[in-house]
């Protein structure tokens, strides 16, 4: 009898599968997936490593000609671009599908995706996994470990701690940016381009510290594209370059804390934005 008054008010006798659970398992179907194609994940990820790695060379010539950028030394420039990249593969392996957006509103795919149980924005992320997107983490944490070394840093438990948070805020913040601007595919149409030349902003200013690009640079480079809070603010209280910021030092020092809360953002932005989906068969 308690079996039956259970299912009467339940529905059914399924426990409801929890979201991280039911993301989980279809990014592992994914990935096992493209571990047929085993060569092509080799090449891929050696892709990844030859792009990050023609960038890393430039800014080496630059120090290597200047000494210094802004009065930060060659280890503490890696230290940021060691730190800018593992974000970028944080955010690019758990969240790098977002590319496909304009893909799955333009071709219906997204008509599918509210017929599963699964949420819509859970099966458009987990689709398909970029096996590049290991070598983004993988170069990034080499980068950073090796200049950890380099800079005058007292590595305290503590300095460590907010390193790895920092590095996985920085990620979220990149996430939420672009799964906001994914949003925009139901209303005007592919925002490729937009995503893309944002992508170029994040990859190409994140190396550098922001003072060389000036009070206004910076300003823009905090609050109206979030950059600032993917790397350089954290690197600032680690590297001890707050005589740098042209804000609060109390923000720097909560700058690992804006990813949740800039996911979160971005997220409810592209599920209000849903709302405008039409079929392109209608």
């Amino acid at each position: 009898m308690a079996d039956a008054a259970t299912t009467s008010r339940t529905g059914t006798l399924a426990r409801p599968v929890p979201p991280w659970r039911t993301y989980l398992v279809l990014l592992q179907s994914t990935w096992r997936s493209m571990r047929v194609y085993r060569v092509n994940l080799f090449m891929l990820i050696l892709a990844s490593f030859a792009i990050q790695g023609t960038q890393l060379a430039f800014i080496g010539v630059l120090l290597g000609t200047f000494g210094a950028i802004a009065d930060w030394t060659v280890g503490e420039v890696a230290f940021l671009y060691g730190l800018r990249l593992t974000a970028h593969g944080v955010c690019t392996i758990n969240f790098g599908q977002h590319a496909l957006s304009a893909y799955a509103v333009r071709n219906g795919d997204w008509d599918r995706f509210l017929l599963r149980p699964a949420g819509p924005l859970m099966q458009m992320l987990t689709r398909y996994f970029n096996p590049g997107t290991i070598g983004d983490l993988v170069l990034g944490l080499v980068i950073l470990t090796t200049a950890a070394s380099m800079v005058e840093a007292a590595w305290t438990p503590g300095k460590i701690l907010f390193l790895i948070i920092a590095a996985l805020g920085g990620g979220l913040v990149e996430a939420g940016l672009q799964i906001a601007l994914s949003g925009l595919d139901f209303r005007w149409g592919p925002v490729t381009q937009i995503k893309f030349t944002i992508d170029r902003v994040l990859t190409d200013y994140g190396a550098y510290p922001m003072a060389i690009f000036g009070t206004a640079g910076t300003w823009l480079l905090t609050f109206l594209i979030p950059l600032a809070f993917m790397a350089y603010l954290p690197a600032t209280i680690i590297l001890d370059h707050t005589e740098d910021l042209v804000v609060p030092l109390w923000l720097a020092q909560l700058s690992p804390l804006a990813g949740p809360v800039i996911l979160a953002a971005g997220i409810t932005f592209f599920r209000f934005m849903s709302r405008y989906y039409s079929s392109p068969g209608h």
